[in-house]
């Protein structure tokens, strides 16, 4: 029987090919105005960078295990025998907490990963691991591919203001105060599941200018790119056309990021995503 496989909203991966590979997507929420939205139908990042813009709170929350359990058990009861279920870093949600604890109420081997990443970072892998799956692959090798694209994948923040990660308990005061009081520009990444400044920047030319360096020096010929942005689509697509030109890579995707992470990151970031072919 085949391996089932389950993600949760933040993999950002087109319905198209959740659809065509079976993937069972949990949405985390966000509370805007103290109103619950689900993150794929409920409510657009657009709008939750009109309510950030405005200075409304907007917060996120994760998926209860029940939610898991539906997930898990519809996989099971169109045939799988085995389930491998990707997640967010456990460092910016409690997402894997909730996927582990409903695996431990279904009647089959569940395998809980957390990503250390988000985005294509975790969409990418879940993406091989589907493909995978599907073409016969056992428990143990999709799991084995999926572990392995989680931990070769990168990807680089570049956000307009430290604000809202602070606001959203991702990076500390301190960090958010010296980057605005020197008028800097930060670039961010994933350092051990979490949020971390890689560097500051005196302009935003400059900072994307340094995004696609640090880029270029990571992308082998077997890579794959991805490009996402918070309500500055003129903007990725000018990224992905350097970054085509740069690394030889053709088919790179640009696409938004939803609700969840737009609400930490805030309007106008961009992010990169480089993620090996394995």
């Amino acid at each position: 029987m085949p391996v089932g496989i389950v993600t949760d909203s933040t993999a950002y991966l087109p319905k198209s090919l959740v659809t065509e590979l079976g993937i069972e997507v949990v949405e985390l929420q966000v509370i805007s105005n103290g109103i619950a939205y689900n993150e794929v139908d409920g409510i657009t990042v657009e709008q939750v960078a009109i309510a950030l813009r405005a200075n409304k709170p907007v917060t996120t929350s994760r998926p209860n295990p029940e939610l898991f359990v539906a997930a898990y058990e519809r996989l099971i009861s169109n045939g799988a025998d085995s389930i491998v279920s990707t997640h967010l870093s456990r460092e910016l949600s409690g997402t894997f907490e909730s996927a582990t604890l409903a695996s431990r109420s279904v009647s089959c081997p569940v395998e809980v990963i957390d990503s250390r990443g988000i985005a294509m970072m975790l969409g990418f892998a879940v993406q091989a691991g589907a493909k995978l799956a599907k073409s016969g692959g056992a428990l143990n090798e999709v799991v084995d591919l999926v572990n392995r694209k989680c931990l070769g994948s990168s990807i680089l923040f570049y956000v307009d203001s430290l604000e809202f990660l602070e606001r959203g308990g991702r990076i500390n005061a301190v960090q958010a105060r010296m980057g605005s009081a020197m008028n800097l520009k930060p670039l961010l990444h994933m350092l051990d599941g979490k949020v971390e400044q890689r560097e500051l920047v005196r302009t935003r030319e400059k900072a994307l200018n340094r995004m696609v360096d640090l880029v270029c020096a990571a992308a082998r010929i077997k890579s794959e790119i991805a490009v996402h942005h918070v309500d500055a689509a003129a903007a990725a697509h000018e990224l992905a056309s350097i970054l085509q030109t740069r690394t030889g890579l053709v088919d790179i995707s640009v696409s938004a990021v939803g609700a969840v992470v737009g609400a930490h990151v805030g309007p106008g970031a961009l992010a990169i995503v480089v993620s090996p072919q394995v």
